[in-house]
């Protein structure tokens, strides 16, 4: 061994530094956890069956001694002798110590896991097998069954909801069941999706080929977007730096952020059939989740090729929320990804929301 400030090994004398523990440096990497017990002041340590660099003892002068364990290090360390000197015993593999005639404090070193994120999925949608997904639910809580649900989003424990209907749209903010602020859009236009992008909200409008632009704090209008044809849903794709957006029919359409322009369009197909009546989007992992207008089904598609590549039976929750069949307008609608897994949906009008987990039967 060589002692972390002498130049040469030891030889008949330990250096200077080797006198005191903490001059000589300790392996890099070892996790080690400290003991000395202090005996008293009369006593004298244990002779080593190795070389001693410091004065010799006599066997009738025994101390209790304290063994330190490493990975690679095992110290052995005893008390002071009667003349107040301190003896160091080492050997192959052996840290050098001193002691003290004051008491020292333990010290443990304490590792710290680290924590994983849990996957909204319970396959990889992408390689996912012939098994049905179904939802199931974790929680719930009261909605106002007077919202005509259009969209919804989710950011640090706040959803963010769109609501339809000439005369009734509305941009809201809620905590649970609870209203935290509410804006009123024109009565000549009827929201439909949005979704967040940053600390801005982009809502879109059925016929009128307006996007509004909110500010996620405060509400506050920050202009609009304009574009042609129907909008139904939209969401941010961050893994393709894109907005996607569906407008009733099979088109998946692909805008830029900045000025909304159109980059590219996807036909949404599921054994080679278009899909229709797309609606309410949620862009997770760089897929699109979506509900399907005037059903209870979601599906999860892939936004470049278009291929559903997994459908999810929901229809428990409209049932859970007691809607009936007859009542066609009162469809799921509204899908959020809350993270760790779960997820966020509801309906046209219904009286409950739902905190869901994604399952394999």
């Amino acid at each position: 061994m060589t002692c972390g400030r002498a130049k040469r090994p030891f030889l008949a004398v330990l250096c200077l530094c080797c006198l005191t523990a903490s001059a000589c440096g300790t392996p890099e990497g070892d996790l080690q956890v400290e003991a000395t017990v202090t005996t008293p002041s009369n006593t004298e340590s244990t002779p080593s069956n190795e070389e001693s660099s410091g004065p010799s003892t006599t066997l009738g002068a025994i101390a209790d001694l304290t063994t330190t364990t490493t990975d690679d290090t095992v110290t052995t360390t005893g008390s002071s002798n009667t003349n107040g000197s301190s003896t160091t015993t080492t050997s192959d593999n052996t840290l050098p110590t001193s002691t003290s005639n004051n008491p020292t404090t333990t010290t443990t070193t304490t590792m710290v896991p680290v924590e994983v994120a849990v996957s909204p999925w319970p396959q990889d949608p992408r390689t996912a097998d012939d098994r049905e997904w179904t939802v199931r639910i974790e929680t719930s809580w009261s909605h106002d069954p007077a919202a005509f649900t259009q969209g919804l989003e989710t950011q640090d424990g706040i959803i963010y909801e769109s609501t339809g209907l000439y005369g009734e749209s509305r941009l809201r903010a809620l905590d649970g069941g609870d209203e935290l602020r509410s804006v009123a859009i024109d009565s000549d236009l009827f929201g439909e999706g949005l979704t967040l992008v940053g600390d801005e909200i982009i809502q879109l409008s059925w016929r009128e080929g307006r996007a509004l632009r909110w500010d996620r704090e405060t509400f506050e209008p920050l202009g609009e977007f304009r574009y042609d044809g129907e909008g139904w849903g939209i969401c941010w794709d961050q893994v393709g730096s894109r907005l996607l957006m569906s407008d009733g029919t099979a088109t998946l359409t692909h805008r830029e952020r900045n000025g909304f322009e159109v980059v590219a369009t996807t036909t949404v197909v599921h054994n080679d059939e278009p899909v229709m009546r797309i609606n309410e989007l949620e862009c997770v992992d760089g897929l699109v989740v979506a509900n399907i207008w005037m059903t209870n089904e979601i599906i999860v598609l892939d936004p470049d090729s278009g291929d559903v590549l997994v459908s999810i039976d929901a229809a428990s929750l409209a049932a859970e929320a007691g809607i009936s069949a007859d009542e066609t307008h009162a469809v799921l609608n509204g899908v959020a990804y809350q993270g760790d897994g779960k997820w966020i949906l509801g309906g046209k009008n219904w009286p409950l929301q739902f905190l869901v987990t994604l399952a394999v039967d």
